[in-house]
């Protein structure tokens, strides 16, 4: 017999124990993500919770879902493409799991601010771990020299991690954290650390996400403007006498990056580094061959090699390293347009907020938990950095995770 009350329970402590998994590459986190999501499909459809599914976030994501599945069925390799197309509805289903169960257990959203506090704090004292021994507390090592990588795997993504989930940490505090000397103190902590495990880790990606976050705490966050500021300032200086001191560090976040952006050699500066520039090259050609629809979702790796064998120029990878340059070659100009609308629903949003900042700064639209939120969402769109896959598990888990709190807290309002 269904125990409802128990499997929300469960679901719960998976959603808690998600930061955790997310240290150990993408299976666990997604085993994770698919049983909280079948769970709550079953919970809802037997209890008819039907205002789940009729709003404009669940439209949207049907809809776009609808497109890359047809997309997939019409392209050129069909399983290929249905691998990453076909599950993909998981995702933003999640997004809603994580509303209903934060609607359902009064308690989880205190449990999962402390569950990802500690997840922290075990990342950022294995990266410093690696910083000094080349290898992390359970003895994995990277590919490279100059990255470091997830507790649990040689995945090189720690940075990422870090970077990515950051302003969902801080916005979760301030919400369920009172104003006090130990909450002002945990937040300086990690304000401090994880600006400095995100420059040590190496990568660039993840030291330019910090920058945005940081820019936009400062700018639209109230209560944390200034110990942002004191804390961003503090943590440079920390780096700038890494850098002095350790040359292992020098080499690996200041010598690697002056090397692969051809800074100080004779001819151009390159932006990110000559083998991005190639596959970005190459998602431009194969978006040029089917700018309405694109080639298909996953498809980028099937067609580069094709291309690149008729022009050695091109690079080949397995995705464009650019969630925009993905999204054009594998879905094309309307793939794109679903993208741009959460742009603009997010920018709509956002002056709305500076709007009432100005008008009736005590009403303002958006709290600073929401900012934070924002925050997150801002880091998932900006199209200016490399990224990893655009349907990878482990990054969209990233990516629709701070999309459930959203949702409760705008239909908790209502």
């Amino acid at each position: 017999m269904f125990n409802q009350k128990l499997a929300i329970h469960f679901s719960s402590l998976l959603l808690c124990l998600l930061p955790l998994a997310l240290l150990s590459g993408p299976f666990i986190p997604d085993l994770f993500l698919s049983i909280i999501t079948l769970i709550f499909i079953y919970i809802s459809i037997k209890n008819k919770l039907w205002f789940y599914y009729t709003n404009k976030f669940f439209y949207f994501f049907s809809l776009f879902y609808l497109y890359i599945i047809s997309r997939s069925i019409f392209s050129d390799s069909i399983i290929l493409s249905l691998e990453s197309s076909l599950f993909y509805f998981r995702f933003f289903v999640f997004s809603l799991a994580v509303w209903f169960l934060i609607n359902n257990n009064s308690k989880l959203l205190k449990y999962f601010t402390v569950s990802l506090v500690f997840v922290f704090l075990f990342a950022l004292m294995d990266g410093f771990y690696q910083s000094l021994y080349s290898e992390n507390l359970f003895g994995i090592t990277g590919r490279l020299d100059n990255r470091l990588t997830l507790v649990f795997s040689d995945k090189m993504i720690m940075g990422s991690f870090i970077a990515r989930l950051f302003p969902l940490l801080i916005g979760l505090i301030i919400l369920n954290f009172k104003s006090n000397k130990y909450s002002f103190l945990l937040t300086f902590l990690f304000l401090i650390l994880s600006d400095v495990i995100i420059y040590i880790s190496g990568e660039r990606t993840a030291i330019g996400l910090l920058f945005l976050s940081t820019v936009f705490i400062i700018i639209f966050v109230s209560k944390l403007r200034l110990t942002r500021l004191i804390t961003f300032i503090c943590a440079l200086l920390i780096i700038f006498s890494i850098t002095i001191f350790n040359t292992k560090v020098k080499e690996r976040s200041i010598n690697y990056t002056v090397d692969q952006m051809n800074i100080g050699n004779e001819g151009r500066v390159i932006l990110f580094s000559e083998e991005h520039e190639k596959i970005f090259v190459t998602a431009v050609d194969i978006f040029k061959s089917n700018p309405v629809f694109g080639s298909g979702p996953k498809l980028f790796r099937y067609y580069c090699d094709k291309i690149k064998k008729l022009n050695e120029e091109n690079g080949c990878s397995t995705h464009p390293h650019n969630t925009y340059l993905q999204i054009l070659a594998e879905t094309g100009i309307i793939g794109l347009f679903f993208i741009l609308i959460i742009v603009f629903y997010l920018s709509f949003k956002l002056i709305k907020h500076i709007k009432s900042i100005y008008l009736t700064p005590d009403k303002r639209t958006l709290s600073d938990y929401q900012i934070c939120l924002f925050a997150c969402f801002m880091l998932t769109l900006w199209p200016f950095l490399p990224t990893l896959n655009f349907f990878n598990n482990w990054i969209n888990i990233i990516y629709f995770l701070p999309v459930g709190f959203y949702l409760h807290s705008i239909y908790e309002s209502k």
